[in-house]
């Protein structure tokens, strides 16, 4: 039995007005590859958007100059070489330690290197946002603090991996997404009816995992985050889908137009 999300579901982190620069969540963003500089781009900007305090994208060299590029508000480390590797995982770990939540595997190639320093972040004890390549990546063994955003290829392959059961069991959420993203978690199933086919558009679902970190990052609860972040989410595609006439819209669209969720402008 399903629980639809409704507005009664959502519960928005709050800012104490003493509060200084970092109080209100900071955010480590592992991603990116020559091919896909702008999956952890959009990453960040949501994250920015959701109103985390910091976010820092740790690419490679070249990745992270072209993020860069993107937008003078996301902070890059300039990894060394062309790929994610191993050999940056000390750099990262030291990173992750004053990070308030992880979000790993957008953009990255599937290389041997880049999948053991993705399973070695994922084994961190940090809350985390495992997206794309990182959901290869995991130890289902020892995976803890852990929300998994899967798009339909990714869940059946999951399934496969894992007991998607004993995962959620051990306090990992599964926010399973399409256009109506159903989220598992020890409380339950919660489905979410906001939204349209547009949202299947390449880059929608590295906009949902970098707003779902920023909140985490924010108020440390991960399932409320997952249930803000759909809800509030489809509700920005459907006025998108409105505005345009249409399934018009990017996934830049989409990141962009979060600004306005709090105003009551897209809902």
């Amino acid at each position: 039995m399903s629980t639809v999300i409704t507005r009664r579901h959502l519960r928005w982190p709050t800012r104490q007005p003493n509060s200084r620069k970092g109080d209100n969540g900071r955010v480590l963003i592992v991603g990116g590859s020559p091919e896909y500089s702008g999956a952890p781009a959009l990453s960040g900007i949501a994250a920015l958007r959701s109103g985390a305090d910091s976010v820092v994208v740790a690419a490679p060299e070249k990745v992270a100059w072209a993020i860069n590029g993107c937008s003078p508000d996301l902070v890059t480390r300039k990894l060394p070489g062309q790929f994610l590797s191993v050999r940056h995982f000390s750099e990262l770990k030291k990173m992750a330690s004053r990070a308030d939540c992880l979000l790993l595997g957008g953009g990255v190639h599937p290389r041997p290197q880049s999948l053991s320093l993705l399973k070695r972040l994922a084994a961190l004890p940090r809350c985390k946002v495992l997206d794309a390549a990182a959901l290869d990546a995991f130890d289902p063994q020892s995976l803890r603090n852990a929300v998994l955003t899967p798009n339909r290829g990714e869940y059946l392959r999951l399934q496969r991996r894992c007991d998607l059961r004993a995962l959620v069991a051990k306090g990992n959420i599964i926010v399973a997404k399409s256009w109506r993203t159903v989220i598992y978690s020890m409380r339950g199933r919660l489905q979410n009816r906001t939204g349209n086919p547009g949202l299947t558009k390449a880059g929608t679902g590295d906009v949902l995992a970098g707003f779902i970190a920023g909140l985490i990052a924010q108020s440390g609860d991960p399932l409320q985050a997952s249930i803000n972040a759909v809800y509030r989410l489809g509700r920005v595609g459907d006025a998108l889908r409105k505005k345009y006439g249409g399934y018009y819209f990017l996934a830049s669209d989409l990141a962009a137009a979060l600004r306005d969720i709090r105003r009551g402008m897209v809902y």
